[in-house]
């Protein structure tokens, strides 16, 4: 199989940002105040001025308010966990962060803030605009937000479709919020999610699901933690939706709830996928997901099985742990056609699960693999004292290995960032400075 070699998928056209920054009264602002820092790419703006339902307030339903409510958003899940431990709510939602600049999501990580969190300040006041585009108005979250002016040309649009808004607190988080899809905004119902990469680093959620976000959380102040790895549950098991989907997380055939839908085992990730078999076509695409494609299995070469083209939408694979790009795979019993597709495999950076030095980058070896057991090492590299680091890869920590000898491992923040059968261990010492300390999977 071909290897993958960092491919970076860049968002073609960034418009400016999502959020607006903070003024110093609820009532007015001034023209710096008011400055956008961007929504993304945008599919359907209008130039005839005819927004339709995008005008109208959608209506927040009756909800009790939760009474602890706390929110964990993934970046490679593509999800917002919403729970509340007095009551024992429990609801995952999908999402579409922001796009990817760099090998990493324009939104922010919130591990390096206090506690760890950014906080929705449901608790403070509100605002609710209205029709009228002239009117300027301020609050930590709207219940109903209707315009977006282009930072270009001043103008303004409804982007935000009547929908609510909610700001991210904590530095420099305030200009990044929570908010409707964008897409098809001029619907009825106020638009339609693409869940990948596509934002300028504010959250999008489908439209009914943020109005019961805002319903659930008002009067909270919510803390909302935002990482990079796919979210687990005490058992290891990904967080996802209850309708699970091509290349996600699974432990029975019963999980793949999709037509034709299989369990398939992964030896890089410790876990197993949702595929589906196919002799030459996958007809599972959806709206808002990358497209299906069928190759050959992996596995089995008699046999086919679908998975997701490389996109933008999923960080060129990158955000299914154990899975890499593999380019130009040919189509099963058709392999003139081809595709860049994610299959089981290693990204090959340090830390990434391996079977064989060929696995990992140039630079890098495969240490502690056990293929007769299906059981993946980790790719790394000697090191004195310091390692190397990558945009867009997990940051990188030289500690001493059972042979005395230094070696890169990865670093981490939380125990979700460390690979199956790994542990985010905290304060271990760098080889030769062992004053100098780091958490680290081992």
């Amino acid at each position: 199989m071909a290897r993958f070699f960092g491919l970076v998928m860049v968002v073609g056209v960034l418009l400016a940002a999502c959020g607006e920054e903070a003024a110093e009264t609820a009532d007015e602002l001034s023209p710096a105040e008011m400055e956008e820092l961007g929504i993304g790419d945008i599919d359907d703006l209008k130039a005839d001025g005819n927004w339709g339902p995008a005008l109208t307030c959608k209506p927040i339903p009756n909800l009790a308010a939760l009474s602890k409510p706390e929110v964990v958003v993934s970046l490679d899940g593509l999800t917002l966990h919403l729970t509340d431990k007095t009551t024992g709510f429990d609801k995952v939602y999908p999402i579409g962060p922001g796009a990817i600049e760099k090998g990493a999501s324009l939104t922010p990580t919130s591990l390096t803030k206090p506690g760890q969190v950014f906080y929705m300040r449901m608790d403070q006041a509100g605002a609710k605009e209205t029709s009228n585009p002239n009117q300027n108005v301020w609050g930590w979250h709207y219940s109903c937000k209707i315009w977006w002016p282009d930072p270009a040309t001043g103008k303004k649009s409804p982007v935000f479709a009547g929908l609510p808004f909610i700001r991210l607190e904590g530095a420099p988080s305030l200009g990044y919020a929570i908010h409707g899809p964008i897409d098809s905004f001029t619907l009825p119902n106020g638009g339609k999610l693409k869940r990948g990469y596509v934002s300028h680093g504010c959250i999008r959620m489908e439209a009914a699901d943020v109005v019961e976000l805002y319903a659930l959380t008002k009067g909270s102040k919510v803390p909302v933690r935002i990482q990079q790895a796919v979210e687990r549950r005490n058992d290891g098991t990904a967080v996802d939706l209850p309708q699970r989907w091509l290349l996600s997380e699974c432990t029975s055939d019963a999980d793949c709830n999709f037509s034709g839908g299989k369990c398939k085992p992964n030896f890089y990730a410790g876990r197993s996928f949702c595929t589906a078999p196919c002799s030459k076509y996958c007809s599972l695409d959806k709206y808002g997901y990358p497209e299906s494609f069928c190759v050959t299995d992996p596995e089995d070469d008699t046999q086919g099985i679908c998975t997701l083209k490389a996109s933008m939408f999923n960080n060129a694979c990158r955000r299914y742990p154990g899975f890499e790009l593999y380019p130009s795979e040919p189509r099963f019993s058709q392999p003139s056609v081809k595709a860049d597709v994610c299959l089981p495999g290693s990204q090959g950076w340090v830390g990434s699960p391996c079977f064989t030095h060929s696995d990992c980058m140039t630079g890098f070896s495969c240490h502690m693999a056990g293929p007769e057991e299906n059981r993946p090492g980790f790719c790394t590299q000697q090191c004195t004292k310091y390692c190397p680091d990558k945009a867009g890869y997990p940051s990188t920590f030289c500690v001493t290995g059972n042979d005395g000898k230094g070696e890169c491992i990865q670093k981490c923040s939380l125990q979700d960032d460390c690979a199956f059968d790994y542990a985010c261990e905290p304060d271990v010492p760098r080889h030769n400075q062992p004053s100098v300390t780091a958490s680290v999977c081992l």
